[in-house]
């Protein structure tokens, strides 16, 4: 009996042991100020810091060289991580372990970019390895989206997903699914991957980035201040902490640069289609690498979304403080005109007449104005650690040319008759304002393309 009791003491105590390691291992990180980054970071000089800061961006990413490390604190006082993307020096996670370690500033590592599925076991030793140094640094290690193929990932894309989270144990992901393709197509799969990724993520307590496009390619369209606005908003309705941009400095100059080589060109030309305002289809010739809309553009300059992108930022930092505390409970879609159903992988709203066999909480309907522009709306739920209830609902109006004020819709938010008091979080001061409700307990609000309103409400 005593050998017995011993046993299960050593039992009880290895399992307290092996408990206590994880906690210490994999701490729960929150990156403060909301963070916003870029795949291609600006060059390290006063001028593009100074754009890359008044454009709302928050992270910096350089290699670990003593010489850019000094460029950027002369001009940067923000957080930043250590990378080694296009690098030719062969940097690897032990150089960048202990680079500049000591600075409060550095927040992580970003190892590598869209491992195939047996490819993120190469990343374990990597993330236990810099966790045991550096248990309050993050590791980011970007996915594929769902687009690429079965046979490419060596596995379902669903089962990518969980074995990126089950090997990895992330405190924060990232997938860059690019939905604005020509002719003004969205990505079909788009909302589906950000279902996973928001699922998966609160399942491992995990906290996500959402990927902004902000590019054109051969296949992807010049982003409008509509599309961006819509995903950016998308992401934050999917409970993202964080944004990471593709990209801000131009890839032409921004890459090649970091490459030391001519890695990417305007001169590739592909074939490309577009139609004219008669209707007619067009085919020519242009720059496969054009990367047109871009934060900066091809001449280093600020380029045709550099203001777009500042001011949606600008928004998501006066929610940013908010967010980062809210946990994501439930997302809903609202079909838009004409659509016979919600986004593949997603969940439809059921409003307050109980379709579906459920009615909704806190929100009874969302409607445009006039339903004929309506391309549907996102309805978000959230809970503070107090337990208070938010909704977020964005206008998913956007697409190719369209800016935020041409995509506006005026829109009635209903309110279930249990609500007695609603306060919409500002997006331009972070502040608390009462919305005032008619007798329908309703209120009109003006969305812009794209755009999106965050309330707190509470319930009689």
């Amino acid at each position: 009996m005593i050998r017995i009791s011993a046993s299960l003491i050593l039992v009880f105590c290895a399992l307290f042991t092996v408990n206590s390691q994880a906690e210490m291992n994999y701490p729960e990180i929150t990156i403060e100020p909301f963070p916003i980054m870029t795949w291609v970071p600006p060059a390290l000089t006063a001028e593009q810091l100074g754009w890359y800061d008044d454009a709302g961006f928050n992270v910096m990413f350089i290699y670990p060289e003593e010489e850019a490390y000094q460029k950027m604190k002369k001009h940067w006082d923000g957080n930043w991580m250590v990378f080694k993307e296009w690098n030719t020096k062969g940097y690897n996670y032990k150089t960048m372990s202990d680079f500049h370690a000591d600075d409060p500033k550095r927040i992580g590592f970003m190892l590598g970019d869209e491992p195939t599925t047996p490819e993120i076991e190469k990343y374990v030793e990597q993330y236990e390895y810099l966790r045991r140094r550096h248990p309050q640094d993050i590791c980011i290690v970007n996915m594929f989206p769902s687009y690429v193929s079965e046979t490419r990932l060596g596995s379902t894309f669903r089962q990518y997903v969980e074995t990126y989270y089950e090997k990895l144990n992330p405190r924060y992901s990232s997938l860059d699914h690019y939905p604005c393709f020509r002719f003004n197509v969205d990505s079909p799969s788009f909302y589906h991957d950000l279902e996973i990724q928001r699922e998966l993520s609160l399942k491992n307590n995990c906290k996500q980035f959402g990927f902004v496009q902000v590019y054109s390619s051969y296949k992807d369209r010049n982003v409008s201040g509509s599309d961006l606005a819509w995903q950016i908003n998308s992401f934050l309705a999917y409970g993202c902490k964080g944004l990471w941009y593709f990209y801000f400095r131009h890839p032409v100059c921004g890459i090649n640069e970091l490459a030391q080589k001519e890695a990417l060109s305007h001169k590739t030309e592909g074939l490309a289609i577009n139609y004219n305002n008669g209707g007619m289809r067009e085919e020519y010739y242009e720059p496969v690498f054009k990367f047109g809309s871009g934060v900066l553009d091809s001449n280093d300059q600020k380029g045709p979304r550099y203001d777009d992108a500042a001011a949606i930022n600008k928004e998501t930092l006066c929610w940013g403080k908010v967010l980062l505390e809210l946990e994501n409970i439930k997302v809903r879609h609202i079909r838009g005109f004409g659509e016979s159903f919600v986004p593949v992988g997603t969940d439809e709203f059921a409003g307050n007449v109980g379709r579906f066999g459920a009615a909704e909480e806190y929100i009874a309907g969302v409607d445009a104005r006039n339903n004929v522009l309506s391309m549907g709306y996102i309805v978000s739920y959230f809970e503070d650690k107090d337990n208070r209830p938010y909704v977020m609902i964005v206008n998913k109006r956007h697409g190719e040319y369209m800016s935020r004020d041409g995509g506006s819709l005026k829109t009635v938010v209903s309110f279930t008759d249990d609500v007695k008091n609603v306060y919409a979080v500002s997006n331009t001061t972070g502040r608390e304002e009462q919305v005032s409700l008619n007798n329908s307990n309703a209120c009109v609000e003006e969305l812009g393309g794209g755009g999106a309103v965050l309330y707190r409400v509470e319930t009689k």
